[in-house]
C-alpha cells in the first residue's frame, strides 16, 4: 500500500485525518456571514440523486422567482449543461468525489446562477436576544424542504453537499477519512476562520451518516482520550 501522510491514524482499520480532532470549525452562516460560500461551485450530483430531488417538484416553491424561470427555462432540468457554464465549476472537487462513487460518468453539477448553486435562496435569520434586525442569509432548498417535510436531510440531499468539508473515500483497499483539499476551499469562511468546537464533535452527525454511529463513538472516543483540552 502506498504510505499515507503522517497526519493520518488508524481507527478500527480506517485512515482518519488527524486534522478533523485539532481542527475547529462550526458551519453557521449567521455567525460566519459567509453566504453559504460551500454551495459556489455547484453541487456534485449522481443519477439516484437526481431522480430522488426530481420527485420531490415542493422544492422549487423555495426559489426566488428568477431562479424558478431559468429552470422554466431549462425545462425544469436543474442539472447544468457543461457547455454553458464554466468546466471548473464543479472540478474544484471532483477529486473527491470521483474517489468516493468511483464512477465519474455518473456523476453530474447542479447549475451554477448568481455565483452560486441553483438550489440557494435568499432568507431573513436573526438569533434570540440579538436586535430584531434579521441578517439576510442564504438557504439550500433541499434542506429547508427536508426539515420542513420531516426527512432526515443528510439522506435526502446529495452526498457531496452532507459529506462537506469531508471526504470519505477508497485508497488500496482501506477506507479513508480525510479532509477536502479542492482549490476553492481559499472563498470558504468556515474553513477558515477556526471557531467552534473540534471538526470531530462538530461533524460527529456527519461522521455517522458516512461510517455508522458505532464508528463515530470510536471517534468521539478517541478525540476525548487524546485531543481534550
Amino acid at each position: 500500500m502506498e504510505v499515507l501522510p503522517e497526519r493520518f491514524i488508524e481507527l478500527d482499520g480506517i485512515l482518519v485525518d488527524r486534522r478533523i480532532f485539532t481542527t475547529q470549525f462550526i458551519c453557521d452562516v449567521v455567525l460566519q456571514q459567509c453566504g453559504s460560500a460551500c454551495c459556489h461551485r455547484g453541487c456534485i450530483i449522481t443519477p439516484a440523486e437526481i431522480a430522488r430531488i426530481k420527485s420531490h417538484d415542493g422544492i422549487m416553491q423555495y426559489l426566488p422567482e428568477q431562479k424558478r424561470d431559468f429552470l422554466e427555462q431549462e425545462a425544469g432540468e436543474f442539472v447544468g449543461d457543461p457547455k454553458r457554464q464554466p468546466t471548473d465549476i464543479c472540478l474544484e472537487e471532483e477529486w473527491s468525489m470521483i474517489r468516493f462513487f468511483q464512477s465519474p460518468e455518473e456523476m453530474r453539477c447542479t447549475w451554477v446562477v448568481d455565483d452560486g448553486c441553483v438550489f440557494l435562496y435568499p432568507a431573513t435569520e436573526a438569533r434570540p436576544g440579538e436586535s430584531a434586525q434579521a441578517t439576510t442569509v442564504k438557504h439550500c432548498a433541499i434542506h429547508s424542504y427536508a426539515l420542513d417535510q420531516s426527512l432526515d436531510w443528510k439522506s435526502f440531499k446529495p452526498t457531496d453537499c452532507v459529506q462537506y468539508p469531508l471526504s470519505l473515500y477508497q485508497r488500496d483497499g482501506h477506507t479513508v477519512l480525510a479532509l477536502q483539499e479542492e482549490p476553492g476551499r481559499a472563498r470558504v469562511p468556515c474553513l477558515n476562520n477556526p471557531i467552534g468546537p473540534k471538526m470531530y464533535q462538530s461533524l460527529s452527525d456527519t461522521i455517522t451518516y458516512l461510517l455508522g454511529p458505532v464508528f463515530n463513538e470510536r471517534v468521539q472516543a478517541y478525540g476525548r482520550a487524546h485531543f481534550q483540552e
